[in-house]
């Protein structure tokens, strides 16, 4: 698999640059917010707003779907370790194709290129959304986005074509399994006592952390962290409900977002000042510790908040 991947990097170059004869003004500004819509801040934004305004058991579902398809990824680039498009690692490879022209990438990725993590993680979350929520205009949205995603890892040059079909495929299957599963875990943890779900919502983030303790994992795994331990306790104490008129919703959703992007800035400078002379591993331990934080007042703080402020109310069978 691994040297089939290598074999198609000249193809999958000849393709980025017929993709990149497409460009021009209008979709330089399009395709890069496109990708960005499918980056760390797009999902904060759109699983916090489910989660809050929406439905939250899907919401709490989707985003557990999203951290551990994160993580899987981030698993799959690290065992190949493919570089990227622009990498001059890969000069040689295009020299003995007799490619000599070059890609202008608009987007410079990070970490290995197969395969994509804005695709699979596309497919999972508007997947997920889109079988949960069944109106077929959703449902066409949710394709839509999907694939302007896919493609938009093209447009920018940061991702092979096989990164974005093998994104899709892993997303596809992944997705699948998830969607069978679910249930079958639900029904098992609403059977522990609060003590084993908190143990749980703790421990096994931690070791999924800790089998490959590098960067990209740190990030999810703090924020199922987080997440876990805050929606367990949100059950037992806050009970918010979603419900509420439009703007009741928006502006509960406004103003939680204003909290957590404060968070996620000023964390992130604080968390920022720690170096590399403590050690990767001191490093992504504290990035897993600044990503629960965050995790934790998306799943707590904020629906605290909402019931505090009467932006929300709490469940009437609570």
């Amino acid at each position: 698999m691994e040297q089939i991947l290598w074999d198609l990097i000249p193809w999958g170059y000849q393709v980025l640059l017929s993709v990149e004869g497409m460009r021009n003004a209008f979709l330089d500004v399009v395709f890069p917010v496109v990708t960005d819509f499918g980056s760390e801040l797009g999902y904060i934004v759109i699983l916090s707003l489910v989660y809050w305004c929406v439905n939250k058991s899907v919401g709490q579902g989707v985003a557990f779907a999203y951290l551990y398809t994160s993580v899987l990824n981030s698993w799959i680039k690290l065992y190949f370790n493919i570089p990227r498009p622009d990498d001059l690692k890969l000069d040689k490879i295009l020299d003995d194709a007799k490619i000599s022209e070059r890609l202008n990438p608009i987007r410079e990725g990070t970490g290995p290129s197969f395969l994509s993590g804005h695709t699979q993680g596309a497919v999972v979350v508007w997947g997920y959304l889109a079988y949960h929520f069944k109106q077929t205009w959703f449902r066409v949205l949710a394709l839509v986005i999907i694939v302007l995603i896919g493609f938009s890892r093209m447009y920018v040059g940061a991702h092979f074509p096989q990164d974005v079909i093998g994104g899709f495929i892993i997303g596809i299957i992944y997705l699948i399994l998830w969607i069978l599963l679910e249930p079958s875990v639900k029904n098992w943890l609403s059977k522990q006592t609060a003590l084993v779900r908190y143990a749980l919502a703790v421990l096994v983030p931690l070791i999924v952390w800790l089998i490959v303790p590098h960067e990209s994992t740190a990030v999810p795994m703090g924020a199922a962290i987080g997440l876990g331990v805050g929606y367990t306790l949100e059950g037992q104490t806050v009970h918010f409900s979603v419900s509420g008129t439009v703007w009741r919703r928006l502006l509960r959703g406004a103003f939680g977002l204003v909290i957590v992007m404060v968070a996620y800035f000023a964390l992130g400078y604080v968390f920022g000042t720690f170096d590399g002379s403590m050690g990767e591993s001191m490093v992504n331990f504290w990035r897993l510790v600044r990503y629960a934080i965050i995790g934790f007042g998306g799943g707590w703080f904020i629906p605290w908040l909402f019931v505090k402020t009467k932006l929300a109310e709490r469940e009437s069978n609570k």
